[in-house]
């Protein structure tokens, strides 16, 4: 059977893709394992890149619609829809142990669905449709349920059905639907050993994942896009994109920090880890091995594909820091750039100012003893032209100074030359102007009067007045 005839099922018979992945593994090698599920449909679309040639020989352009088959109104993808919150009801949908929808949207009494399900009113918190960014949680109740708070999932795991609950957000709806399809299609699947909780758990845990790897791709693109634009220009609408998706990267980098910090808090937990081995009531044993082996595995696979979100995440916003820091530095040299050409126009003013003194003196309608004089006009401009190179030069030469950093200056702070390194000059004029000021140092010795205050301030007998 081929790919596309596989696809041409009935949505409640379509085959999981790692089965198809199985079957064509031509298919698997080319596309390079980057089929996704998509927002428009189960399996209406599929991104796929690398090699497709061999992909083109099974999937043909006409054939192409007959995914949209699939998007009809008795998948539970689109039967999801958002909900209105209600403060005395809890809606949520039921899978049985076979993976089929027993109740969609089914609305229960708070009260009569706590007692059915022995939980508490606190656990209502971690599973309200009307919250949506509470702090993820995994927990256990009495080996009975298991509580998950993930993003967008707000489940309840049974040993015999998972109770998926509604949002209220329209744009969260979706993804909810898509991954009650995904849900329906793993949990139809022979079970193996693998115990049907685990099972619930790591669809869970893989749909999670899933849309943090996808969020996370679209963070790098548009961030990386950014920052390679801003290494060319640095321009204002970029900065200022830059800074907006940098605030959405670090609220995905705390996200994903906390799924990983619930993970990673179960696996340090064993009896967690024991009591999230659910048994029937009618069948429990205190004295019966718990074996959470497969669970153990499951969690730490997911824990690491977390904390490499989160790495990568964390990378992302150093670069980010990084950039910012760099265009900080280049705005502060071109300001700095702007200030020195600004004093080097003033300097040249100067220079011009002082120049024209020495002739508007002589532009005075007084008698100066040189007009009859055939070397007077001469003699005033290159006078006044000498003064003013000279005042000229001597403010860039103190500009100069003022540029150099301060690790260079000669002060009091700089590191001492040894005397051996000098020069017979230098030793001269450095012991000559040693002398002269150590000659005029005088030493202020204390009066009595003043021995006396130091006295008392020393032994504090008497205050002082």
């Amino acid at each position: 059977m081929s790919l596309v005839h596989s696809l041409r099922r009935a949505p409640h018979q379509l085959p999981h893709l790692s089965h198809i992945r199985n079957s064509f593994p031509l298919i698997s090698s080319s596309i390079k394992h980057s089929i996704r599920w998509t927002q428009g449909g189960p399996l209406a679309n599929i991104r796929y890149s690398g090699n497709t040639k061999v992909f083109v020989s099974h999937y043909s352009t006409t054939e192409t619609t007959d995914f949209n088959r699939l998007n009809d109104e008795s998948t539970i993808y689109n039967r999801v829809k958002p909900i209105t919150p209600n403060d005395q009801y809890v809606s949520c949908t039921t899978f049985d142990s076979k993976g089929n929808i027993t109740t969609v949207s089914k609305k229960y009494p708070k009260m009569d669905f706590l007692q059915r399900n022995d939980l508490f009113p606190r656990d209502l918190r971690k599973i309200d449709t009307s919250a949506v960014d509470v702090i993820p949680s995994i927990m256990v109740r009495k080996k009975n349920c298991i509580l998950v708070n993930l993003l967008h999932i707000k489940a309840i795991i049974k040993h015999d059905r998972v109770m998926v609950f509604d949002t209220s957000t329209p744009s969260v709806a979706s993804k909810l639907g898509l991954f009650m399809y995904d849900l329906e299609m793993k949990l139809k699947l022979p079970a193996g050993n693998m115990k049907y909780e685990f099972r619930a758990l790591e669809c869970i845990l893989s749909s999670v994942m899933s849309f943090l790897e996808a969020e996370l791709r679209r963070h790098t693109q548009i961030c990386g896009l950014i920052l390679s634009e801003l290494e060319d220009q640095v321009d204002r609408n970029k900065l200022q994109d830059l800074l907006i998706k940098s605030k959405k990267l670090s609220s995905f980098h705390q996200r994903a920090a906390l799924i990983r910090d619930v993970l990673e808090d179960l696996l340090d937990n064993d009896e967690d880890l024991k009591d999230m081995c659910l048994i029937d009531s009618s069948t429990r044993s205190s004295h019966e091995p718990v074996d959470f082996t497969d669970l153990e595995m499951i969690l730490e696979s997911y824990y690491n594909q977390c904390d490499e979100f989160v790495q990568q995440a964390g990378s992302l916003m150093s670069d980010i820091k990084t950039t910012e820091e760099i265009i900080n530095i280049i705005l502060d040299a071109n300001r700095n750039s702007l200030m020195l050409f600004e004093l080097k126009v003033t300097i040249y003013t100067l220079g011009f100012t002082v120049a024209t003194l020495l002739p508007a003196f002589y532009g005075m309608n007084l008698k100066n003893y040189i007009e009859e004089s055939s070397y007077g006009f001469w003699a005033v401009v290159v006078a006044s032209i000498i003064q003013g190179v000279l005042i000229t030069n001597y403010s860039f030469r103190k500009l100069g100074k003022v540029q150099k950093l301060a690790i260079m200056n000669h002060g009091p702070s700089s590191k001492a030359i040894p005397m051996k390194n000098l020069s017979l000059i230098d030793r001269l004029k450095w012991r000559s102007r040693w002398m002269y000021f150590h000659r005029r140092k005088k030493l202020h010795y204390p009066t009595s009067k003043e021995k006396d205050v130091i006295w008392r301030m020393i032994n504090d007998d008497k205050p002082l007045k």
